[in-house]
């Protein structure tokens, strides 16, 4: 029979069922958990221990799977197919719990945290002037990779690590479960918010089931921010609570996480930037420099206990001159043999800087696109969520655990031309290539990553061309118009 649709909250008479597609999701999701949770019991020494040879990207092939019932449970939902929304919240819950205490398996980011950590409560040593293997006799010393690298977090995250090492004392199985209940609060936190940024919407059921299967059941989620531990979760738990804390009218408890989600990563700093733009259009500009003041003076309270001038900031400018696997980061290695054949010069630094001068002006001009169409919390979050994915997708360190906050501020926006795009970054972002000749190998992997999104993203734009010309969409959930020029003039709610 053929299926009708009357009205934009009208669900298709005939629909995928989303049920068996999250059965299969859970089953190997805690399959692979409980793996990782109990693997480290089955080897020699402590449960917390270094791995030699791990890997950010270790056990892709494990993960990967599962990106396929997850991809078409979200088609089903999307469909219109629906179970309880308590069923999502507790089966996601269930998951993030499961592999909540396992040692990360792919990133060692969490140890490095602790180390900076260790660095101040034991030895009173400033993690952003003092480089880690100073103190290499440390029993902690041993778990961490990066040796040399002072910090590169935001010193709301740093006085985090300091406070969970502090309370641990030498006890490094107490301080990572310390750890790891900081990490799920943050978590819980995001997954709360979702569901009250969905409240709402005209089938709130149906978008809060969406967001959570955007977020709390994403593969990509449940291996960086439970299992991983990874810092970019504080990010994306204080955007969210500041877009919650907008929608209930507090203001300056907006400014303050959108100062906070800034001091755990600098790049966050675009949520408080467009937040403060609209306190001047929809309040006063005065009351707009006041929050700007409270932000700036956050910041400097945070910054008290490490500022050593400039050099507060080296690790930063570290880890800008480094590049990895990323899209970029291919394109700068593609550039190399051809400045060395053009020029005799240092290839690596000459190519490294044309993707910089190239990169950096592009994201300087997405910033001020958000800010000139920023006129209300739907075209703040979008803002924040394209800036965001950019971040991302230019810059030449960039990693996986990056899109946890874009994913998170797209659980609780309406499907728009990044949605999509942005879902299927999350699965392709853990393809691995690697064979001879190397190079070959590295455009495999990157192409294996970026393709698939941005074809995705231009199909999308394709069809959203179509949608205008043929009129309104009349799909299950209404979408969120693409141009925000076309929301400027109005109230538009945030989901």
């Amino acid at each position: 029979m053929k299926a009708e649709l009357a009205g934009p909250d009208e669900r298709v008479e005939r629909r995928p069922p989303v049920l068996p597609w999250l059965v299969v999701l859970f089953i190997g999701a805690a399959a692979i958990g409980a793996w990782f949770l109990i693997a480290p019991v089955l080897g020699s020494g402590p449960y917390y221990r270094q791995v030699l040879y791990r890997s950010s990207y270790g056990y892709n092939r494990q993960i990967l799977p599962l990106f396929v019932p997850y991809g078409l449970a979200l088609w089903a939902w999307w469909r219109g197919s629906r179970i309880a929304v308590r069923w999502l919240l507790g089966g996601a819950v269930l998951l993030h719990l499961l592999v909540l205490f396992a040692p990360p398996p792919q990133s060692q980011d969490l140890f490095q945290y602790l180390f900076y950590g260790r660095m101040q409560a034991a030895y009173h040593a400033n993690p952003y002037a003092i480089q880690p293997v100073r103190y290499w006799l440390d029993s902690w010393y041993g778990l961490i990779q990066w040796p040399t690298q002072t910090s590169v977090y935001g010193p709301a995250w740093t006085l985090l690590s300091f406070g969970v090492a502090k309370a641990a004392g030498s006890n490094l199985p107490m301080a990572v479960v310390l750890m790891k209940l900081a990490i799920l609060a943050m978590d819980l936190g995001v997954i709360a918010c979702i569901v009250a940024l969905t409240r709402d919407r005209r089938d709130p059921d149906g978008a809060a089931g969406w967001g959570l299967l955007v977020y709390a059941w994403n593969p990509l989620i449940l291996i960086a921010v439970p299992l991983g531990g990874l810092a970019d979760v504080g990010v994306a738990a204080a955007l969210m609570a500041g877009f919650l804390a907008r929608r209930r009218g507090r203001t300056w408890l907006a400014t303050v996480l959108f100062a906070l989600a800034t001091l755990v990563k600098i790049y966050a700093g675009i949520g408080l930037l467009l937040h403060l733009v609209l306190v001047a259009r929809q309040r006063s500009r005065r009351e707009a420099w006041l929050n700007a003041a409270l932000g700036a003076g956050l910041a400097a309270v945070s910054f008290v206990p490490y500022w050593t001038g400039w050099q507060t900031f080296h690790g930063v400018e570290r880890i800008a001159d480094r590049s990895n696997k990323s899209f970029t980061g291919m394109i700068q290695r593609l550039l190399v043999p051809v400045v060395e054949f053009f020029a005799n010069v240092d290839a690596l630094n000459v190519a490294a800087a044309i993707v910089r001068w190239v990169v950096l002006p592009l994201l300087v001009l997405a910033v001020l696109w958000t800010v000139h169409r920023a006129r209300s919390e739907a075209t703040l979050a979008y803002g924040a969520l394209v800036i965001l994915t950019l971040y991302t997708l230019l810059t030449p360190w960039s990693l996986y655990w990056y899109l946890v906050a874009p994913i998170a501020i797209a659980a609780v926006l309406p499907r728009n031309r990044l949605t999509v795009p942005l879902l299927v970054f999350s699965g392709t972002s853990l393809f691995t290539a690697a064979f001879w000749p190397w190079l070959l190998g590295q455009v495999t992997q990157a192409s294996l990553r970026y393709v698939p999104p941005i074809a995705v993203y231009l199909w999308e734009g394709h069809r959203e061309r179509g949608r205008r010309a043929r009129g309104p969409d009349p799909g299950p959930i209404a979408p969120l118009p693409l141009d925000l020029d076309e929301d400027a003039g109005r109230s538009i709610t945030l989901v």
